[in-house]
């Protein structure tokens, strides 16, 4: 807190001071590797620093003091590459509000995912196309394949129906005495009919005579 009032006191006095310009990296990659190398030339000058102790960087004084300067440089390298981050601007992004996942801007895999996206685009659109033309195509045969069952389907008319009746009649022939035994059924038929009506007259006979015994 009393390192940022100092700092914007500082401002305050200088208004006419303008910032200086970040440096512009493109990728990440640079950076991390010429942090990467610096770390190094950090961690190569603690050995020699160590080296030169009695025993050597394998001795006991080494040994002591090892743990507590190996500390005290991992602070160092890591206040040191905080304080770079107001100066830099990595992939469009100033560095301290660089997102360690962002990836940098790949174009061959751009160019792949819209033509990808494209492809995908014309799929569907040939799936819709062929889903009404289709729909449509198995309609029409529906009606064709309906239209070929009737067709196929013999209905006789009413001119076959009395062609097909005379040769009926044609093929069976009469039985002998044909006339002789339709006269013989008429006759039978008109004394069964006598035979009813004198049975009614009969009953009606009966039923009065009943009726003239009671007192």
């Amino acid at each position: 807190m009393r390192h940022q009032s100092k700092s914007k006191r500082r401002q305050s006095a200088m208004p006419g001071e303008q910032a200086l310009p970040r440096i512009i990296i493109e990728k990440e990659e640079p950076w991390l590797r010429v942090q990467e190398n610096v770390n190094r030339a950090l961690a190569d000058a603690l050995e020699v620093r160590l080296s030169s102790l009695p025993g050597g960087a394998k001795g006991e004084q080494a040994k002591k003091l090892r743990p507590s300067l190996e500390q005290h440089l991992e602070s160092v390298r890591r206040r040191m590459w905080e304080m770079t981050k107001p100066n830099l601007r990595v992939n469009g992004f100033n560095y301290e509000d660089f997102v360690e996942t962002t990836e940098p801007f790949d174009e061959s895999l751009d160019r792949q995912i819209w033509a990808l996206n494209t492809e995908r685009v014309n799929w569907e659109t040939k799936v819709v196309e062929k889903r009404r033309i289709k729909a449509g195509e198995v309609a029409n045969l529906i009606d064709d394949l309906e239209l070929r069952r009737d067709a196929a389907i013999w209905k006789p008319t009413e001119e076959d129906e009395r062609q097909e009746l005379e040769a009926q009649e044609a093929d069976i022939a009469k039985p002998e005495r044909h006339a002789e035994v339709l006269e013989t059924f008429g006759k039978v038929v008109s004394n069964l009919s006598e035979l009813a009506s004198l049975s009614r007259a009969e009953r009606v006979q009966v039923v009065r005579e009943e009726l003239s015994r009671l007192p």
